[in-house]
């Protein structure tokens, strides 16, 4: 037997705008939502919840997907006792009784209970006629004589100068001009702006609201095609103090709205509509999405309103925790420009198109990582300064190892002030960062750390191991047959990040043909070729750069002579993390000397 009281006539009250009241009631029913976005796999999933005060109950009570944790958790489940913190009521249409509590905050006070009380539901008369009470409250304050016949001056209640929601007549919207409606700048009264939102609480079962946010990112035009025929469109990142959301606006709107909003500006938004966020486009952390249409109306705020609104919300995470997200999803970092290449030109081999990019390494505290920039960013990108960069959007790629690539919709920031993080790291580096070596996440030889399994070479080949587009790795115990020592050393590009064989133009200059430029020095490296065998067969491996000087113990200026004399390399019979290339060429990624005893039975 349940020790709890509940509210009774809460729900009644809820429905006519006393949303303040923080009533305990019982959850009778649970029942799950089926999702409507593209993709449901990514989608969460929604719970409506039937709820009873003890004397009546109401079945429309859609519960915030911020709480469905309680569900996973089977805390909150039928029969269950909770306190509402926080509500709101969505009036979808008044007339018909068609009215949605949304449930955003509530705390469960008695998972296990009996059913109390012998409540039915909410009578649709009492529904439809409780906005018109709500209503007729704010007509008696202002004096006015409320009759069925005359629409209300007003869709909200204020108690202790907030603004409360309570039931809306939508077809109230009639009233209004057709050109009001459809307003893009200021003038009128197309905006409620009392009845401002916050953008964590959006939701496509909400019906009146207006937001006032800034625009932290806007995309240019672009065009599709598609079974309908072309079109075109655009999208902004909008953020308040609560939240972000993505908008965009397609084909005649996009015309409308993209030269209206600006980068940096604040905004009131009303009368766009939402849906669940499709997560093939959509990173953002919100489960919806806003698309503007012919109704949307978008005003600029004063100048000196939305102070406390920020630029950008970040979520940062550690660069060594990239190694840990999956390839192709998107992630914030922030980081130090340790160094950056020169544009790169590279052409597409699907569009035959020449893209520039440029390719920075990005530090923090604990490890390193390739980001590349493409197009215009890459083209105005400065790093001569050792910026601090944030990237906002940014894609993991896998290519021999992790990597970051921007995306059209990848906010950019430099030196952001929007985050301490900032100056931490500016401080972090110019005492010790900028002198350190760090574990590069874009180096191959890096994935050596990760678990593989063994693999002889037989098994290499009967699995087609390294035959797809990308990388294999393996652990490989073999020995050392033979050293190629004629071609161990090469002129090597002075740029750090380049790596490209330099040609002697024989007048003390060294040509580098990728980087388009002529140096007065070069550095050596290695591309030392070696064969390797097993018990069953014999592979080609290369050895390159920093890796053979680590492995063959010799300078750079003496690897030649090293080859020739000594049977250094030799001594290495465990190759760790072995990976071979799709066109069958073979790369070494880490290599170390195994005990003898154990792992030299081959």
């Amino acid at each position: 037997m349940s020790n709890q009281r509940l509210t009774t006539g809460a729900l009644l009250r809820y429905l006519r705008g006393n949303t303040s009241e923080k009533a305990i009631l019982q959850v009778v029913g649970i029942k799950t939502i089926d999702s409507k976005a593209d993709d449901p796999s990514t989608a969460a999933k929604r719970y409506r919840l039937m709820l009873s005060d003890g004397k009546s109950t109401f079945s429309s009570c859609m519960l915030s997907t911020q709480m469905n944790i309680l569900i996973e958790t089977n805390s909150l489940k039928e029969n269950a006792i909770v306190r509402i913190d926080r509500v709101m009521v969505n009036a979808i249409d008044k007339q018909s009784g068609r009215v949605m509590l949304m449930l955003y905050e509530l705390e469960v006070l008695q998972s296990d209970s009996e059913r109390i009380g012998d409540p039915v539901a909410l009578p649709l008369t009492d529904i439809i006629s409780s906005g018109g009470n709500a209503n007729r409250t704010e007509a008696t304050d202002n004096n006015q004589t409320s009759t069925s016949a005359v629409p209300p001056a007003t869709n909200v209640i204020r108690q202790d100068s907030k603004a409360l929601p309570t039931l809306d007549d939508r077809n109230n919207t009639k009233h209004f001009n057709g050109d009001n409606n459809r307003a893009s700048s200021k003038g009128g009264n197309s905006i409620d702006k009392e009845r401002i939102v916050n953008i964590d609480t959006l939701n496509p079962y909400m019906n009146k609201w207006t937001i006032k946010a800034r625009v932290s990112n806007k995309s240019q035009i672009r065009n599709y095609q598609n079974a309908r025929g072309p079109g075109k469109f655009f999208s902004c990142d909008l953020v308040d103090q609560s939240g972000e959301i993505r908008a965009a606006a397609f084909n005649t709107e996009c015309d409308k709205f993209h030269s209206l909003v600006e980068v940096g500006k604040i905004y009131y938004i009303a009368r766009a509509s939402l849906k669940p966020a499709n997560r093939q486009f959509n990173s953002l952390n919100n489960d919806y999405e806003m698309t503007f249409n012919y109704d949307t109306c978008i005003e600029q705020c004063d100048a000196d309103e939305g102070q406390c609104i920020p630029q950008v919300q970040f979520n940062f995470i550690p660069i060594s925790d990239i190694a840990n997200r999956q390839a192709n999803s998107v992630c914030d970092v922030i980081g130090v420009v340790k160094s950056s290449s020169n544009i790169d030109t590279i052409v597409s081999k699907t569009s035959q198109k020449e893209f520039n990019k440029r390719e920075l390494l990005l530090v923090d505290e604990n490890a390193s990582i390739t980001a590349t920039l493409w197009g215009q960013q890459a083209e105005d990108f400065d790093g001569s300064s050792n910026p601090v960069l944030a990237f906002k959007g940014i894609r993991i790629g896998d290519f021999n190892g992790r990597t970051l690539s921007t995306l059209s919709s990848t906010l950019i920031c430099l030196d952001p002030i929007e985050t301490p993080r900032t100056i931490e790291l500016r401080n972090w580096f110019d005492k010790e960062g900028k002198s350190i070596d760090l574990p590069d996440l874009s180096k191959g030889a890096e994935i050596g750390n990760q678990q593989a399994p063994f693999k002889t070479f037989s098994q290499i080949a009967t699995e087609g191991l390294g035959l797809s587009d990308k990388p294999d790795y393996i652990n490989v115990k073999a020995v050392i047959t033979f050293i190629k020592k004629e071609t161990a050393v090469y002129m090597m590009c002075p740029e750090e990040r380049c790596g490209k064989k330099v040609v002697d133009e024989n007048n003390g200059t060294f040509r580098c043909e990728k980087c388009n430029k002529t140096y007065n020095n070069f550095k050596w490296s290695y591309m030392v070729s070696v064969c390797i065998k097993c018990f069953c067969k014999k592979f080609g491996v290369l050895i390159f750069g920093n890796l053979s000087k680590r492995h063959g113990r010799s300078s750079f200026r003496k690897i030649n002579q090293a080859c020739i004399n000594s049977d250094k390399f030799r001594n290495i019979n465990f190759f760790k993390t072995h990976y071979i290339h799709y066109r069958g060429l073979n790369g070494l990624g880490q290599a170390r000397p195994g005990p003898w005893a154990e792992m030299g039975r081959i």
